[in-house]
């Protein structure tokens, strides 16, 4: 059998406990060392959790988890100043579609004439 490119055994104690509902809970060592050895290149997730007797997606969830959060990537923004237009150009145009932010899991839309002001203290209290 091929070499999957991590240490097959672990030494320590896998389960703290096991809940009445039969739910074990995961010593954190287990979990950190498990994550270590799914990182490595050439390593089948799948196959190491069926190995350790662990849930494929559990595992993939404890290596999210222990990655670090990424901030959003912030870019700048600047408006330009816009050519003069007749003013019976403008009122036959529809109206703009409002703006959409995503941010910290929340939607937030800014319509045409928001408050700046009101609307960085919105986005303000949605950040992380």
């Amino acid at each position: 059998m091929q070499d999957s490119g991590h240490i097959s055994e672990w030494q320590g104690e896998r389960v703290q406990r096991t809940r009445a509902n039969g739910k074990r809970i995961f010593s954190p060592a287990f979990k950190a060392w498990l994550v270590e050895q799914a990182s490595r290149p050439g390593v089948s997730v799948a196959a190491l959790a069926m190995r350790h007797e662990i849930n494929a997606n559990q595992l993939r969830r404890w290596m999210r988890l222990a990655q670090p959060a990424r901030m959003p990537s912030i870019v700048p923004v600047t408006v330009l100043p816009c050519a003069p237009v007749a003013a019976s150009a403008v009122a036959s145009l529809p109206p703009p579609p409002p703006i959409e932010i995503e941010l910290a899991g929340a939607l937030v839309r800014v319509h045409r004439g928001a408050d700046a002001q009101h609307l960085r203290l919105v986005l303000q209290a949605l950040r992380p």
